[in-house]
């Protein structure tokens, strides 16, 4: 039943509420936690005049917690997405709050080259994510999707491939043969739910996520060498991409010269 009051009757209801809670409360299927404030999602405006970034978007991978922060435009704005491994009870998360664009300066100088003399323009949202999965769900009829049937840290981006996973596995392998056949019951839904190409989607969005926290934020010595062996790694890279390209400007160069 819609909030007007109509009534739609169907063989099968696909929730893809995302993490709206009214559909599923409504049927009975609870969420259960896997990793509660697993990180936290911080939104805010820059005033940046668009015209400045035209088409492209900006990546910072500050360390300190923060994943990586991405600024892109949204029509005649520029926003900014940051994702953090803190509460939004954490002191640092009020003092940001507070006080934005010193502790971004202070976090990623190199911001600057690239936004200017920039200011935050808009309220800082905060929204807390939890890692959870879903129990009561093999029911007749009804079939959860994406973020409706589980959630995971938005910082790793599996959640967009979880959800396509979802969605094209149950629109060419399931839906046309449950409906090829009478009735909707539990065990045509539960296929769904055991296929591996959607259950190794799932599980490799979970386990990423909780690797991804713990490498950030564990003090054992384990995971002190992992940092230092990523950190490693992604600063030969970058090494490796100046020389890259300090060889292409000479052979474009002596190109140049020759011709």
């Amino acid at each position: 039943m819609l909030t007007n009051g109509t009534v739609i009757a169907a063989r099968l209801l696909v929730v893809a509420t995302g993490y709206s809670e009214a559909v599923r409360r409504a049927i009975g299927v609870e969420r259960v936690e896997q990793s509660k404030a697993h990180s936290l999602a911080i939104g805010f405006d820059l005033a940046v005049p668009p015209q400045q970034f035209g088409p492209r978007s900006l990546t910072f991978y500050p360390g300190h917690r923060i994943p990586f922060m991405t600024v892109f435009r949204i029509g005649n704005r520029m926003r900014a997405n940051m994702f953090v491994y803190r509460t939004v009870a954490d002191p640092w998360t009020q003092a940001f709050r507070a006080s934005p664009q010193r502790m971004l300066l202070q976090l990623m100088p190199e911001i600057a080259a690239h936004c200017g003399d920039f200011a935050v323009n808009s309220p800082v949202e905060l929204r807390q994510v939890s890692l959870t999965t879903t129990s009561g769900h093999r029911r007749n009829g009804v079939v959860f999707i994406g973020d409706a049937f589980s959630t995971t840290c938005p910082a790793q981006g599996d959640g967009i491939h979880r959800a396509l996973t979802d969605v094209d596995r149950l629109c060419s392998a399931y839906i046309p043969l449950w409906l090829a056949t009478p009735g909707m019951g539990s065990e045509k839904v539960s296929a769904f739910y055991d296929d591996p190409i959607k259950t190794a989607a799932d599980k490799t969005a979970m386990r990423s996520s909780l690797y991804a926290k713990a490498i950030a934020t564990e003090t054992g010595l384990a995971w002190r060498i992992r940092r230092l062996r990523n950190n490693t790694a992604r600063q030969l890279m970058i090494i490796g991409r100046r020389i890259h390209n300090v060889a292409w400007w000479r052979t474009t160069a002596s190109i140049s010269e020759a011709t």
